[in-house]
């Protein structure tokens, strides 16, 4: 399977282009692939804003996102991989979307072995997420469209494990 990583993304970031917001990240400066100029991070952190108003040709990848932005006026073209992404921050509404998690686990959900198993692998952290959906009996369902009702639902749940 491809990676799930660049469409997780860029649900996070067009959700908050969406809602007016300017989105930041958090990078980890010390990660293969990171290339940002290295007198902006901070104790190997950057904040970077990838709002559409500051930033030109941004353009999401499979592995990573790349655009050309300015540093102190001078322009820089940046790359930073999902893998250096800790947080995707708004510092004007508070919200802080732990992006790092997100990917890993998903990502770690995602990846299948030739006979359909899971891999057997340790996410990064100590985040976990799990997913589940409900199952329905499919006699439900039946006596529900004889009745001219239409099927249930099924509700997917949510668990984030620390």
């Amino acid at each position: 399977m491809t990676s799930i990583c660049s469409y997780i993304f860029t649900a996070f970031y067009n959700w908050l282009r969406d809602n007016d917001v300017n989105p930041r990240l958090v990078v980890d400066v010390s990660r293969p692939g990171v290339q940002v100029p290295p007198h902006i991070a901070i104790d190997g952190v950057v904040l970077i804003s990838i709002d559409h108003k500051y930033v030109e040709n941004f353009e999401i990848w499979p592995t990573k996102i790349s655009f050309t932005t300015r540093f102190n006026g001078k322009k820089e073209f940046v790359i930073i991989p999902y893998a250096a992404m800790s947080e995707l921050v708004c510092s004007d509404t508070g919200i802080s979307i732990p992006i790092n998690m997100w990917l890993t686990s998903i990502e770690l959900a995602c990846h299948v072995d030739d006979e359909g198993f899971i891999e057997d692998s340790e996410p990064e952290d100590d985040h976990q997420v799990f997913f589940s959906v409900a199952e329905d009996s499919a006699q439900d369902n039946a006596s529900d469209t004889e009745d001219n009702n239409p099927p249930k639902k099924i509700k997917p749940n949510f668990t984030c494990v620390d």
